[in-house]
């Protein structure tokens, strides 16, 4: 099979990741292949906030439970209870992908950076997840400040990146749901 789609098939969102570090010269191929994803205008508007202490890690997960449970926010279950001990699963990578908050297109092309640098870490035999819920945090300037996201910018994609404790070698099988092939 050809090597992307082997890639695109297999990459499966991992919650379980081993302690071992992930290198700067790995988290630098990770971001180079965000940044070569397509966006509106050529604009670029990603900015990357990487985070590898384990002890900043923590207290943002803390931080963005705290947020959830302000927002009134109901969490399935407790990461404590789980034996995650953190929102964000222990991984030893945690990049923030943000950008000015009043560009039209922001989401849309900070979604395809993600899925370049998903993509990159599974080649790179690393898994990776999205945090969706650890948006909570830009409701608390601190933490933006703290980050060096600036006040206007909005965090749209929290992501945790390490090396797998386990192999997933379970693909289910998707069927597309087409509404209507016109030929």
């Amino acid at each position: 099979m050809n090597e992307v789609l082997d890639a695109i098939y297999k990459r499966r969102s991992i919650r379980k990741y081993s302690e071992k570090e992930v290198s700067e010269e790995t988290v630098k191929e990770i971001i180079d292949a965000g940044i070569m994803a397509p966006s509106a205008r050529n604009a670029q508007p990603w900015h990357f906030t990487i985070v590898q202490n384990k002890e900043k890690i923590k207290e943002l997960s803390d931080n963005a439970l705290e947020q959830r449970k302000i927002l009134g926010k109901v969490i399935s279950g407790s990461f404590k209870a789980m034996g995650l001990g953190s929102l964000f699963y222990n991984a030893p990578l945690l990049i923030f992908i943000s950008g000015k908050s009043d560009y039209p297109y922001l989401k849309d092309d900070i979604n395809l950076a993600v899925q370049n640098m998903f993509l990159a870490a599974h080649s790179l035999g690393l898994g990776s997840c999205w945090i969706g819920m650890a948006k909570p945090l830009n409701n608390d300037s601190d933490v933006k400040k703290e980050l060096g996201i600036p006040t206007d910018f909005e965090i749209v994609a929290p992501l945790i990146f390490g090396y797998s404790e386990t192999e997933n070698k379970n693909v289910p099988k998707r069927e597309a749901k087409i509404l209507k092939w016109i030929k």
